[in-house]
């Protein structure tokens, strides 16, 4: 087998027939590294990074594994000065979630080496290797650290995000079950109350909305509660990205938007992935009138709902350690991101003395780093 670079254009179109077919046969098989997610990603942000894509092909030709890399620079902060090498969805404004290398399950250990090399073979063009949200249980993830060791310094885990999840039974009376009764009780309640009082209804986009009028009504639904610049999910790239994906996965069953509906408005709705067997609850919006029926997890109750109807195994909420989340959960699955930096690079070498003098400084006084608040879901569903 043998490792080859695609850094055009044309090269990276022609791995479309591939793409999706290794990604399914993956350990990680994610949304957001299928091949309709990336490249509108890659429309949206070509202008700032350059494909570095990995590439193992076998005797015969056929390709065997892809490392989707890119190779450019953050758009703000003390890191737009450093040129990346990341996933090709996980630098920029808008990162996706559960990235990994596409590599079929049982054939990392003859693959993985191979593609790793890419970072190593590549290091002229970078300054820092910067992994995100890759699973910890990840076999790639091992042999994508050694790599790293071996090819930069100061490698290691840089963050640990937590994603509350849980199994998925065949009835919503079977998931209830596992429930405190207190949590059980409030869902029951705040249900009645919008089914008969205020006599909502379940819409669906795709069947009672259109896709492209469903997810504008969610755009306002979100901006609610994250005004523009604070979520990464109204900038106008994002929102042009997810107009996009709606109108080709919506069809297809794989993007999951149902609202709750009173009196003919939207009030509440989860923007969710569907992929193979899995749910992954990606945004939250609502509307803050409706709190008193606890309107966020009334919206997280239809979406759960709608899951079991459709035979799904597990929910996933992404990182973030919110209440709502906790309350839903009662397992959790690790992301972490890596780095490592390159030796020579003064650029590197400033910006790793810079970042540990401050922390230096931010220890003497007691100060812990300030949290970086993203969007990924509303930070409460009340």
């Amino acid at each position: 087998m043998r490792l080859e670079i695609i850094r055009d254009e044309a090269g990276f179109a022609a791995l479309e027939p591939v793409w999706d077919s290794l990604l399914k046969a993956s350990a990680t098989r994610s949304p957001f590294l299928a091949w309709d997610y990336v490249r509108l990603w890659w429309e949206e942000f070509q202008h700032h990074f350059q494909l570095c894509l990995g590439v193992v092909k076998d005797e015969s030709g056929t390709v065997r594994g892809i490392a989707p890399f890119v190779i450019g620079t953050e758009m703000d902060g003390g890191r737009q000065h450093l040129r990346h090498l990341g996933f090709i969805n996980g630098l920029g404004q808008l990162q996706g979630e559960r990235l990994d290398l596409l590599v079929p399950a049982g054939q990392e250990a003859e693959i993985t080496p191979l593609l790793v090399r890419v970072i190593a073979n590549s290091r002229a063009r970078w300054d820092v290797v910067r992994l995100n949200k890759v699973p910890e249980e990840s076999p790639n993830q091992p042999m994508l650290m050694a790599e790293l060791r071996r090819t930069g310094s100061l490698a290691g885990v840089l963050n640990r995000s937590y994603c509350h999840c849980f199994p998925l039974p065949a009835t919503w009376e079977a998931y209830e079950a596992t429930k405190p009764g207190n949590f059980r009780r409030n869902i029951r309640r705040y249900w009645s109350i919008l089914t008969t009082k205020l006599e909502a209804i379940v819409a669906v986009a795709g069947q009672e909305i259109s896709p492209a009028e469903a997810m504008q009504k969610f755009f306002e639904l979100h901006a609610m509660h994250w005004p523009d610049g604070v979520s990464s999910f109204l900038r106008p790239a994002a929102k042009r990205l997810h107009q996009k994906l709606c109108l080709k996965w919506i069809p297809t069953g794989e993007m999951q938007l149902s609202f709750i509906m009173v009196d003919g408005a939207a009030v509440g709705a989860v923007y969710a992935f569907c992929y193979l067997d899995e749910l992954y609850v990606y945004q939250l919006g609502w509307n803050p009138a409706f709190a008193h029926v606890s309107m966020g997890n009334m919206s997280v109750r239809a979406c759960v709902f709608a899951a079991i109807q459709r035979g799904l195994k597990l929910v996933d909420f992404l990182p973030g350690d919110y209440r709502y989340k906790r309350e839903w959960s009662g397992d959790k699955r690790v992301l972490i991101d890596m780095e490592c930096f390159h030796q020579w690079r003064p650029r590197a070498l400033l910006f790793c003395l810079l970042r540990w003098a401050k922390r230096r400084f931010d220890l003497a006084r007691n100060i812990s780093p300030a949290p970086v608040r993203k969007s990924t879901a509303s930070e409460s569903a009340e």
